[in-house]
């Protein structure tokens, strides 16, 4: 049952602003409730008026001859606190507030902000937005809000969503409704003063009617709540699909102001979405594409599809797409092609995709058969059709016959074709009332294809390892005396002591000591200079490589002691960290950082000189299981180097994903206290020869 229930079905609705002039926001709220035949009691408040729109007015909560379900606020800023303080005493469960003049304003609005919160935690109110712009229950026809999205009605389904923009989620529910998306419940969150988008998500997983779940968002101040949110709704088989902006630099700075909410950090948001299954979307008619395909409950075992198309061009611009997706277009088997032919005529296309030519439709039998056998190829997890302009009885008959044939396979089927409705009514019905999803183009056709696998493949990783690294060590208690930027020694004895390794290295005080080791380590060696208060070394010149002999060791040991004696920013210097120089590999970067509302999280791309200029990294909320690893490797470009290009020999690949196990373990064992991880380079070695931590850097509260 849903927590919000008595939210999106109130009984009992006040409405605080409430007003006679008919464009007052207050004053739209009864209108469209009364406009949409809403059943329950309403009851104005505004001690102005005796009577508004045929209803009695009362001058105050306190008033009212019963307690009301939902409190909507639509009155200036500046009284609110007492209107909630007045509503605490009545008992009032739920408030909208309307009204804007919060945190989006500014220091004194944030600061008025935080008092509502505050109160309202005090008197036990439950408070939505403010500056939102109402709620709607497509099911029982029920509309709280203003404007005039609020004054239309909307087709009826299973989908809820949720917005941090009230007009733009506007947009989206009158988007979604021309396309036919049914809708149950929608909510916009405004600035999110306690009710965060999240919390709206994991309620409309509860609601036994909400199948899928949807939402534009901008930031989320809780994202680490992602995790155990994406796991439900991966167990309850009902798919999230969310539009993340704010993306860009600008789109950011645009997003903050907006709705005073946190953005940015788009590449942690992608990272969680893939780790979940939750499908990421970057238009309306995108997102309107994947809710339709996952909205047929239909899920997938693997990503191979089967291709049937009339129209040769059709089925290449459906297999590009699905490539680009990471969807497989395999080969039928030998027992399906040869089972084929005699069913077809002889001039079709027999390869994946299959082209049965437009003449084939006209034996419906033969289709029938013809698609049968495609979808009973073990070789084929997904059936896309590329129907081109088929029209008339020819497409009734081909809609029949696919409409009887899903009727024998669980496997996802969605059916792309570009004849106009108007021509094909009929065809378009039947596959309607067999719930078969039907795209205006092959791209949207792959695109739903592709939702559907995002959010099986995150259901199958689930059943393996349910994201969560065995806990197979206890977990190591490091010195209490760490805090602040470990200088590169010390932060490798601590990934030392977790399993990973790490260069060969001693800290030198002097040029004969240099020399000494130096001799014992053997060479080509590295030096660096050692400082707590030096993360990135290089920046002032402070490593030397390739150091071949005692000369360059002792020109190298002279240059560094002279760059430290010249840099004014260094206080403290720990010594000279002397160390092996490894050969070969791939170098990569390896990180982790506890994250302000994502909590702990790790990263992983390509490294070295390329870290910065490439920008070639993924992330993941932590703790990660070892498919997560995988997924992360090969996410990047750094994979194709790391798989061994043009003869090379493979990189330890495994020894990689321990590496990046080892470090999800550190983050999360010590996020209380620990900032970031920063391993860069970490060096791939040849496979079978493990992996070596270079430079590394710490840093603690």
């Amino acid at each position: 049952m849903s927590n919000f229930d008595s939210l999106f079905q109130p009984r009992v609705i006040a409405v605080i602003g409430a007003s006679t002039n008919a464009a007052a926001i207050g004053s739209q709220v009864i209108t469209n409730l009364l406009n949409h035949d809403f059943t329950g009691q309403i009851y104005p408040v505004n001690p102005k008026y005796q009577e508004i729109n045929g209803l009695r007015s009362f001058s105050n909560i306190d008033e009212l001859p019963e307690t009301p379900d939902l409190l909507v606020i639509a009155i200036a800023a500046r009284f609110v606190e007492d209107t909630i303080a007045a509503a605490g005493r009545s008992g009032v469960k739920y408030a909208l507030i309307l009204s804007s003049g919060f945190a989006e304003t500014g220091d004194a609005g944030k600061a008025a902000q935080n008092k509502l919160r505050e109160h309202a935690n005090k008197v036990g109110i439950r408070l939505i937005g403010p500056n939102c712009q109402g709620l709607m229950n497509m099911t029982d026809s029920v509309h709280i809000g203003f404007g005039a999205p609020y004054t239309l009605k909307y087709l009826p389904g299973h989908v809820s969503l949720v917005s941090q923009s009230g007009a733009f989620g506007n947009c989206l529910v009158m988007g979604l409704d021309t396309v036919k998306v049914g809708l149950r419940r929608y909510i916009s969150t405004g600035n999110e003063v306690a009710t965060t988008s999240l919390d709206c998500i994991n309620d409309f997983l509860d609601d036994e009617l909400t199948h899928v779940v949807a939402g534009y968002l901008e930031g989320y101040r809780d994202a680490h709540r992602l995790r155990m949110i994406g796991i439900k709704a991966l167990q309850l088989n009902k798919p999230i699909v969310l539009w993340k902006v704010g993306n860009s630099t600008v789109g950011a700075r645009a997003a903050a102001s907006h709705t005073a909410n946190l953005a940015g950090g788009a590449g942690m948001y992608y990272g969680a979405f893939h780790q979940l299954g939750i499908v990421s979307v970057n238009d309306i008619d995108e997102m309107a594409d994947c809710i339709r395909a996952l909205s047929t409950g239909r899920r997938t075992e693997g990503n191979r599809v089967g291709v049937v198309t009339i129209s040769g061009g059709a089925g290449i611009v459906l297999v590009d797409k699905c490539s680009e997706l990471g969807l497989d277009v395999p080969s039928f088997s030998t027992n399906t092609i040869n089972a084929l032919q005699p069913r077809l005529p002889e001039f079709a296309s027999l390869a994946n995709p299959l082209d049965v030519t437009a003449g084939a439709v006209n034996d419906p039998d033969s289709l029938i058969a013809a698609l049968q056998l495609i979808v009973d190829d073990p070789s084929v997890d997904m059936l896309a059709l590329a129907l081109a302009a088929l029209s008339g009885e020819a497409g009734t008959i081909a809609a029949k016959a696919i409409a009887a044939m899903a009727k024998k396979t669980k496997i996802p089927i969605l059916v792309a074709w570009n004849a106009p409705t108007l021509l094909n009514a009929e065809a378009y019905h039947i596959l309607a009332d067999a719930d078969i999803p039907v795209y205006s183009s092959p791209v949207r056709c792959a695109r739903g294809l592709g939702a559907i696998w995002e959010f099986s493949s995150a259901q199958q990783r689930r059943v393996k390892n349910d994201f969560v690294q065995a806990a197979t060590l206890d977990p190591l208690n490091l010195r209490q005396s760490y805090a602040g930027l470990l200088n590169e020694f010390d932060s490798k004895q601590i990934l030392k002591a977790y399993g990973l390794s790490t260069t060969t290295e001693m800290i030198v005080r002097n040029v004969d000591d240099a020399l000494n080791q130096a001799t014992e380590l053997g060479y080509p060696l590295v030096m660096k200079l050692l400082s707590s208060e030096l993360p990135h070394k290089s920046d002032i010149g402070g490593v030397m490589v390739g150091l071949a002999d005692a000369t360059a060791v002792r020109k190298a040991y002279s240059a560094l002691e002279n760059i430290a004696s010249l840099h004014t920013g260094l206080s403290h210097i720990e010594g000279i960290l002397l160390q092996e120089m490894v050969l070969g590999g791939v170098e990569v970067i390896l990180g982790a950082a506890v994250h302000p509302s994502f909590g702990p999280i790790v990263m992983f791309g390509s490294g070295g000189i390329h870290a910065e200029i490439l920008n070639d990294v993924t992330f993941r909320m932590a703790p990660i299981s070892h498919a997560d690893a995988r997924e992360m490797i090969k996410e990047t470009r750094a994979f194709k180097l790391l798989q061994g290009v043009r003869g090379s020999t493979p990189a330890d690949i495994e020894a990689l994903t321990q590496a990046v196990l080892i470090v999800s373990r550190l983050v999360v064992e010590h996020q209380d206290n620990l900032i970031d991880i920063d391993i860069n380079p970490l060096f791939v070695l040849p496979e079978g020869d493990g992996v070596c931590a270079a430079d590394a850097v710490i840093r603690f509260r």
